[in-house]
């Protein structure tokens, strides 16, 4: 029903590419290309691309730039059921759309939402976001800035003020031109967003979503992966521990 994937930076673009297909050479041979202009977009309205909208949402956030394995993107691919009425297929991922965007931090998180119809089995949607979550500030960082908001610290070189602040002065050089609007409030992390209990919880709480909203799909089945259905709690555990750091 649903699939979690993430991506790593160099991988952004070209998922977006392959999403909107405008990749010239795509590696997936079941797209029927007379079939793609039955796909739909339900991508929010914005006056830059997705690409370009991304790179302006990472620069809100702090992002761990020194690290090279860390993902830029996460991303969930959502099956429409066979058994359900394709007079509910666009009210079905409209709202399966709405579900994952207020799950993921809303609207300004989201980087490219599309429908595909033009291949093989059941329509799906790709949902492509940036997984951000609650910062919490660095700890050296503020107290050199609010050190060096007052007047009477303004003059004192680093050593001076490393010593004051118990830091050593490098770490007073690093952060002294920072300001409070430095400070980003949301960092970029993958493993804490898309976590354990997000895994266990998803289908059940998607199925949950959809009845309020008078959709008949059944998420959870019941059945075994084996033959087709939802993984079990094990194999979700086991997803989650192969997410990135």
């Amino acid at each position: 029903m649903g699939a979690n994937k993430h991506f790593k930076k160099s991988a952004v673009l070209n998922q977006i590419k392959h999403l909107e297909r405008k990749l010239e050479y795509p590696s997936n041979k079941d797209i029927d290309f007379d079939r793609t202009h039955l796909n739909y977009s339900l991508t929010p309205k914005r006056e830059i691309s997705p690409y370009e909208y991304y790179k302006k949402r990472l620069n809100e956030i702090s992002v761990k730039t020194e690290r090279k394995d860390i993902n830029y993107a996460s991303g969930w691919v959502i099956t429409k059921p066979k058994e359900l009425d394709e007079k509910y297929e666009q009210r079905f991922f409209i709202e399966v759309y709405n579900f994952l965007k207020e799950r993921y931090g809303g609207e300004k998180n989201v980087i490219s939402a599309e429908v595909h119809k033009d291949e093989k089995g059941e329509p799906h949607l790709h949902f492509m976001f940036i997984p951000v979550t609650k910062n919490t500030p660095n700890q050296n960082m503020m107290k050199v800035i609010e050190y060096f908001e007052k007047k009477e610290n303004q003059g004192k070189n680093n050593s001076e003020a490393g010593r004051e602040l118990g830091v050593d002065r490098k770490t007073v050089r690093r952060y002294r031109k920072c300001e409070r609007e430095d400070v980003k409030k949301e960092k970029l992390s993958s493993r804490e967003v898309i976590n354990k209990k997000d895994l266990i919880t998803f289908h059940s709480d998607l199925e949950e979503y959809l009845n309020k909203k008078k959709i008949p799909a059944k998420i959870v089945s019941g059945i075994t992966k084996k033959n087709g259905g939802n993984k079990t709690v094990e194999e979700l555990k086991a997803q989650e521990r192969e997410i990135e750091r």
